[in-house]
């Protein structure tokens, strides 16, 4: 067995080619330092944060095919498009059912013409009804380098020209999980950082319970820096954007959670700073920034009443409880307007939304007092305003498109236009041009006059005395026997960098099984000249895999153990118990909350394997749970009430079935692999027969994928509805194929 190796020395920065490698790159310092500052419209909520544009000469009315109507580009999308130094990037996506991909385009800005395109697919998530496209893309404002986030999970950083420079997979690092509405939304840059907002449910004891966590990525290797928790357990998924201003000598981000509060959070090294609670439910829409105050939108029902949503404002020079929370006078004035995931926009001291009815609303931002409502749609849903030279464009659900000008006294509608499609993103402004992105296509409207501003840059502050030491990666998962390179930062008070440190110089406590070359999770520690830092590691296992279980000890009343601390989300959802006499690994069954589960516990860029494994489901002739594998990205399951072995890797996208006639409280054993040919198709095979049984020559089922995963991290799968019946799995085997 080879043991994990431990380089002291500053981090050794390597080239990535492959579109799956979660390596490092060279790529992003080098656009750098060639780089032409990029100007535009560079994130979907704009240069000042909040939805606004400082252009002029901005288009008043349009005609579909006619006048102002520049261009049209034919690609389904739910977010908003964005600009830079004359090209457009949006996201979308293409294709249906085992065929669909989601598509990052990059356009021509004077004509539409497509310059390059990279492409995606989805695995293993709940993602529904073709809601792809949902984020946006975010572009650095010193390389012009370009970061998205896919409905799978991956973070991918290219250049403008579409050369990928790392990608990261968050479900199979980090363990982020899925959820019907595809909700991704856009990271948010903070200097080198590249900063993301989901629910993850990883290892240890802070990272292990599903949380909505942000987690900060450097720029130009996709290392993790930091990750925070800094709420309670989520109601809903939330992908709000975080606003970023630098406050008492702090970056500080905020953000709603999807546990209903609103979060602010040091963006430099993502402690939590403190909370307050809005909602019963998760906050979707982006904050906004004024003065000395943050304003939310809620649509969920508020927190200590039985009324839906409100609008507030909350003071930002609270300081908080001993619990981390404000108290409730730090809240200065709210409305009873319902916005769950539209998003408002500030111009001067008024606050513009599109609330649940479909209704655009003006409110004071001084008093929280409602100004006007003018009905625009029958309702709406993610769709946000922008705002520029005066006027508001207003996309609604249902593709109707609104020009307008505010005042006061209420809303003057330049132009109305009925659009192709749904309309569920912002528009964006550039040079002239505004952008409107359907689920049918991309439109720019305008004269094509004018001139975007530079993107407005933070402010330099120069760092302090250093307080603390910052390790990255702080947060790695790596194949057992490979090494991990240390950056070693010492920070201020604040977290800015001071500067970085020789790695040989400091001292290193690492867990035993780092040392002892074994796979397990821990925390390393980093001691220089007083100061220390840290970082978590977790090591899964390098290929073949063999675990029956019996080396575990039953240390929790002698009647069960945690299971292996690499399997990410495991620990509150699988025990290692005594079952028919052996050890095995059981479904937790104490948490109704958890019917479903997915534990990943192999490496990401593992490919060419089989999986193998002796699966069991309690229940009667007429009730079974479903437990089965994943395999590169595939899920293999034995289906309980449906009597079938099922292979699928997103539900709407690629999944078939055949029967197979199974029973309560008998041993069946699974196999399945995975086989990728040179022009991308593959074979998913999979077969299962009772454990007692030769295994049988033909392959049970075999699926055709015509875009197949070629990687993936191998994992468990577990379904008990209703947490009636719970589901057993021993013998595990992950071998490579011969």
């Amino acid at each position: 067995m080879k043991r994990l190796l431990w380089f002291a020395s500053i981090v050794a920065v390597a080239a990535c080619s492959s579109p799956g490698s979660t390596g490092h790159s060279a790529g992003s310092a080098a656009a750098r330092a060639g780089a032409t500052a990029p100007v535009g419209w560079l994130n979907w909520r704009g240069p000042a944060q909040n939805g606004t544009s400082p252009e002029t000469g901005l288009i008043e009315e349009v005609t579909l095919e006619g006048d102002g109507h520049l261009w049209s580009y034919p690609l389904a999308g739910r977010g908003t498009p964005v600009i830079s130094n004359g090209r457009v990037f949006a996201q979308g996506y293409e294709g249906n059912g085992p065929t669909q991909e989601e598509v990052l385009v990059c356009l021509d800005e004077k004509s539409g013409k497509r310059l390059w395109e990279y492409r995606t697919r989805d695995f293993i998530s709940d993602v529904i009804y073709s809601r792809y496209g949902l984020g946006s893309v975010t572009i650095d404002p010193e390389t012009g380098n370009l970061f998205t986030l896919t409905s799978a999970g991956l973070v991918n950083a290219l250049t403008p020209d579409g050369e990928l420079l790392w990608q990261r997979s968050m479900a199979e690092d980090l363990g982020r999980l899925s959820f019907p509405n595809g909700r991704v939304g856009s990271p948010v840059i903070v200097d080198d950082l590249v900063i993301v907002h989901f629910i993850f449910a990883g290892w240890g004891k802070d990272f292990g319970p599903a949380r909505d966590r942000f987690f900060a990525f450097h720029r130009d290797t996709g290392d993790v820096v930091w990750g925070s928790t800094p709420g309670g357990p989520p109601k809903d998924s939330s992908f709000a954007m975080p606003v970023v201003e630098e406050r008492g000598g702090r970056t500080l981000l905020y953000a709603g959670l999807g546990g209903g509060h609103v979060a602010c959070v040091n963006a430099r090294t993502g402690e939590p700073v403190w909370r307050y609670p809005l909602a019963a439910g998760g906050l979707n829409s982006s904050a906004l920034l004024y003065g000395d105050r943050l304003i939310a939108t809620n649509g969920k029902e508020n927190i200590g009443t039985s009324t839906i949503g409100c609008v507030a404002s909350v003071r930002l020079d609270q300081a908080a409880g001993d619990d981390g929370v404000l108290a409730s006078s730090a809240e200065t004035w709210r409305n009873d307007l319902v916005a769950f995931t539209s998003s408002p926009v500030l111009v001067d001291n008024r606050v513009y939304l599109t609330d649940q009815t479909g209704e655009l609303a003006c409110v004071d931002a001084d008093s929280g007092r409602v100004l006007w409502k003018t009905k625009l749609a029958p309702d709406q849903l993610h769709a946000s305003p922008v705002a520029g030279d005066g006027k508001l464009y207003v996309p609604m659900t249902n593709g109707h498109f609104y020009i307008g000008r505010p005042s006061d006294e209420g809303f003057d509608i330049l132009d109305q236009e009925q659009l192709a499609g749904s309309c569920l993103g912002a528009p964006a402004i550039a040079n002239g041009r505004v952008y409107v992105h359907t689920t049918d296509r991309l439109y720019c409207f305008g004269t094509g006059k004018g001139q975007a501003p530079a993107w407005p840059r933070s402010a330099s502050v120069a760092a302090g005395p250093a307080a603390s030491l910052q390790l990255v990666p702080a947060d790695v998962s790596v194949r057992q026997g490979e090494a991990i390179d240390f950056a070693i930062r010492r920070i201020d008070a604040a977290g800015r960098v001071v500067d970085e440190a020789s790695a040989d110089l400091a001292t290193f406590t690492r867990p035993a099984f780092l040392t002892e070359g074994g796979t397990g999770v821990g925390v390393v520690t980093a001691t220089l000249d007083g100061l220390t830092g840290s970082a978590r590691v977790r090591v899964v296992p390098a290929l073949p895999l063999v675990e029956d279980f019996e080396g575990y000890e039953l240390d929790k009343g002698g009647k069960w153990a945690l299971p292996p601390g690499h399997w990410l989300g495991g620990t509150l959802k699988w025990q290692i118990v005594d079952h028919d006499g052996s050890r095995v690994a059981m479904r937790r069954m104490d948490n109704p909350l958890f019917q479903r589960t997915m534990s990943l516990f192999g490496d990401t860029d593992d490919a060419n394997y089989t999986v193998q494994a002796d699966v069991m489901s309690e229940g009667n002739r007429r009730t079974l749970s479903s437990v089965g594998v994943i395999n590169q990205r595939y899920q293999i399951v034995l289906k309980g009430n449906y009597q079938e072995l099922e292979v699928s890797s997103n539900m709407e996208r690629l999944k078939e079935s055949v029967p197979f006639k199974w029973k309560a409280d008998t041993w069946y054993r699974m196999k399945t692999r995975v086989d990728v040919a040179e022009d991308g198709s593959g074979v998913v095979r999979a077969k299962a027969w009772p454990r007692d049984e030769t295994e049988p020559d033909a392959w049970t089922i075999e699926v055709t994928d015509p875009f197949a995963h070629a990687h993936g991290a191998a994992g468990l799968y577990g379904f008990t509805p209703q947490s009636r019946f719970t589901v057993y799995i021993d013998n595990l085997s992950v071998t490579p194929n011969e």
